[in-house]
């Protein structure tokens, strides 16, 4: 290597370290994938890239990171090591952890950033000059006197060496930093000021207030300032002093977290029988939303009234419905529909396989969840409910969560202690414990956790899906996650039990037959290590209405409790089957036939006044309204009617299953194509400048867009053209004409002029782009 730039550092890489470092950043890989290590520093460069990079490191990883930005050019391994207080041991395992992640790399002995991260973690200190380079312009009589302030011994000394002297003491940010504390508050406040770049002047020439400032006097009087050129400057060192006075830039070690003392077999029944709990209420949500979709708000997502009566017609909690939305559209088991939310065509398949793969479908889905689904962010002061994606950092408390806690230690105390696993989740003292609690709650739903501790079940997961990478397909993920869980998800047969108090006691998974069956002729009334329906004569009726008879209502649930059916529940039957049809509603918009008697009651009956009956014969009468709204309102009244067609035909009232197969909307790339590491690795090294067949990738919409947005680099140029061009999905940072940045997912269809005619999945509807005020591009994962 000889420029030290991070293109070569990344070209000078063995194939095993290159790969490595791919692995770690599966972003860079989605197509168009980098040609050459230039294009790809630029990928790794980007903020989006740099953002997901370092959220996954931990809070000292992050410390000797912020470390060596301040230090710049002087970042040496003994140099940050001295910053942070800590031995040199703990600093280069910190720093090799960046390198691996890409956001760091050595270059003659000292540590080098990616320039974007340097000028971020380093735009605190401000752009003062260091002492070196403006002791140079300073008297020495002003170099002096700084220095006699600091304690510094100046007699005999020249100034080249008043230059070293103060140079020496200044380095020691870490002493410095303790200076600037025991500085009275005027005096932190004008370095603050300084620092920032405010209220830089001239002595003598009016300054503020026609004289210095007090704190430029104590500043001065403490040798924190230089006169140069008969203006006040502030060393960089002084800069780096100030800011480190308040801050804690200490490596503190990973902290311990006590271990909760069980064994792991004591939790095994409890996440048993939340396995069990959380795949019969998915089941039972996804098979009421084939027969019934879930109501949609006009702009997406299940609104509160919708999800409350989902949870009350299948006595499910409420933080369940709102998990089991997210989590199950999430895993491609819940779509939208023009009727609103149903189950996918996938749904079928995961319905009939083993608990062990159900279970590892949605587990595998939650954890990669970047939002909490029962602690959900709002915008503004508006809800964004499920399951419309939302911009959030609770994933990452999540998965630094689980990973702190598992091999039996703790987890509330994880939680306490999560913002040095998470420490860039960006949540206040009051929004983090939500985060925290969310994460907990919902890892007890799913046997994640039980008793305080990661199970086996969390134990897998933390151990499977991070080391996937993005190298192994999500379908190979769930089979690897099913296999280990096995025989920890064991499968419980299902069992009904039908009692003389028309219920049917339900333990284990339902079949789908066992659902059909109880979905048509009974209602649940509660749900838990056992569910329990109710049959009454309306949902007999139902049944008797979608077209079961009561001989096949009766032998079937014989068949499904495998004993006899009890004599309340026979009655029942056959009582409402009895019943069922005597009145007939004949379509003609409409026409009520039954015997004389019946239809004198029905016409005597106050509640069906607004049907406006007529008599047209002794057993015919006729109404205004449609078919649909006479069968309501008679059967409200307690009736048991059905319907004909206009031959006097039975007409069978069959649920429709809904199905979500294609959408209103352009559909979200749920995972662009991309190269394994290895494979990048290789491609790379064989083209190292990406020459060969790299023209090919410079269209006319490149152009277009680079004249339009000077501002966006060659890869993020490379991605925006691609997504233009195959109309696929990008992330793009947004800049509007108010002022307001936003991040936006959003799926180009159209450049014309200066701007791009996109579909936006954020707002879910058709926007148009300015090109100029596009701040980054990365690609969607």
């Amino acid at each position: 290597m000889t420029s030290g730039s991070f293109a070569d550092y990344l070209a000078g890489l063995d194939e095993a370290a290159l790969t490595g470092l791919l692995r770690t950043r599966p972003d860079v890989r989605v197509e168009p994938v980098p040609r050459g290590f230039g294009q790809l520093a630029l990928r790794l460069s980007g903020p989006d890239s740099l953002g997901a990079a370092l959220r996954s490191v931990d809070r000292d990883t992050l410390v000797v990171g912020q470390a060596a930005a301040v230090l710049g050019s002087s970042a040496t391994v003994e140099a940050v090591a001295r910053l942070v207080s800590a031995q040199g041991q703990a600093v280069r395992a910190a720093l090799d952890e960046l390198c691996g992640h890409g956001l760091a790399w050595f270059a003659s002995g000292v540590v080098c950033l990616p320039e974007r991260l340097a000028e971020h973690w380093s735009s605190e200190i401000g752009g003062g000059r260091p002492l070196a380079t403006i002791g140079r312009s300073a008297l020495a009589e002003d170099l002096r006197s700084a220095a006699t302030a600091l304690g510094i011994e100046v007699a005999g000394l020249r100034k080249s060496e008043l230059i070293a002297s103060l140079v020496d003491v200044l380095s020691d940010a870490r002493t410095m930093a303790d200076v600037v504390r025991m500085l009275p508050k005027p005096a932190r406040d004008r370095l603050d000021e300084l620092r920032h770049g405010y209220g830089q002047y001239y002595p003598g020439y009016g300054g503020r207030g026609g004289g210095i400032d007090h704190g430029d006097q104590l500043l001065a009087a403490a040798g924190l300032v230089v006169r140069v050129n008969g203006r006040w400057e502030m060393p960089r060192e002084v800069g780096v002093a100030s800011w480190l006075g308040q801050r804690e830039l200490l490596v503190t070690g990973r902290p311990e977290i006590p271990s909760v003392g069980i064994s792991a077999e004591s939790t095994l029944a409890g996440a048993q029988a939340a396995v069990q709990d959380l795949l019969r209420a998915v089941t039972a949500m996804l098979d009421e939303a084939g027969s019934n979709a879930i109501v949609a708000l006009k702009k997406g997502g299940v609104g509160a009234r919708e999800r409350t009566r989902l949870a009350t017609r299948l006595a499910l909690p409420a933080e369940v419905v709102l998990l089991g939305v997210d989590v199950t559209a999430a895993a491609g088991l819940l779509g939208r529909t023009d009727a609103g939310y149903a189950p996918t065509d996938g749904y079928p398949e995961w319905r009939e396989a083993r608990p062990a793969r159900q279970w590892a479908t949605l587990a595998n889905a939650w954890f990669g969840l970047e939002h909490a689904p029962t602690s959900r962010e709002v915008e503004g002061d508006k809800e964004v409910p499920p399951p419309l994606p939302l911009a959030s950092a609770a994933g990452d408390v999540r998965r630094a969560l689980l990973r702190a806690a598992s091999g039996g230690s703790s987890v509330s105390a994880a939680g306490e202690r999560v913002d040095w696993f998470a420490p860039l989740h960006g949540y206040d003292a009051v929004q983090l414990p939500d985060k925290v609690a969310a994460a907990v709650r919902e890892a007890y739903l799913l046997g994640v956790v039980a008793a305080d501790m990661v199970t086996a079940l969390g134990e897998a997961l933390v151990a499977v899906v991070p080391a996937a990478s993005g190298d192994v397909e999500p379908a190979d993920v769930v089979a690897d996650l099913a296999t280990r869980v096995a025989g920890v998800v064991a499968e419980t047969p299902c069992t009904v039990i039908l009692q003389s108090d028309l219920t049917a006691v339900v333990s284990g998974q339902p079949t789908a037959g066992v659902s059909r069956l109880l979905g048509a002729a009974a209602v649940a009334e509660a749900r838990g290590a056992a569910s329990v329906w109710r049959f009454g004569p309306a949902s007999v009726r139902a049944a008797l209405d979608g077209g079961w008879t009561a001989p096949q209502l009766l032998a079937e649930l014989a068949a499904v409790s495998d004993r006899q059916v009890p004599q309340p529940l026979e009655y029942l039957v056959t009582d409402v089957a009895r019943r069922h049809g005597q009145i007939r509603v004949r379509g003609m918009r409409s026409c009520v036939v039954a015997d004389e008697t019946t239809v004198t009651e029905i016409l005597h009956t106050r509640s069906l006044a607004k049907l406006e009956l007529a008599r047209v014969a002794p057993t015919v009468l006729s109404s205004p309204y449609e078919l649909d709204e006479v069968l309501a309102r008679l059967r409200g009244a307690g009736l048991s009617p059905v319907a004909e067609d206009a031959a006097g035909q039975v007409i069978v009232e069959r649920r429709r299953e809904h199905r979500a197969t294609t959408s209103r909307v352009p559909a979200r790339s749920a995972r662009r194509s991309g190269l394994s590491a290895a494979e990048l690795a290789t491609r790379l090294l064989a083209d190292p400048t990406g020459r060969d067949g790299g023209a090919a990738d410079i269209s006319e919409t490149f152009e277009r867009l680079a004249k339009l947005n000077p501002r966006l680099d060659e890869a993020e140029l490379m991605l925006l053209s691609d997504a233009v061009d195959h109309q696929s999905d990008v992330l793009i940072t947004y800049r509007s004409r108010t002022g307001s940045q936003t991040v936006r997912e959003i799926q180009p269809r159209q450049l014309y002029g200066q701007w791009l005619d996109s579909w936006c999945h954020l707002r879910d509807g058709q926007r148009e782009f300015t090109v100029a005020n596009i701040e980054s591009v990365a690609p969607v994962r």
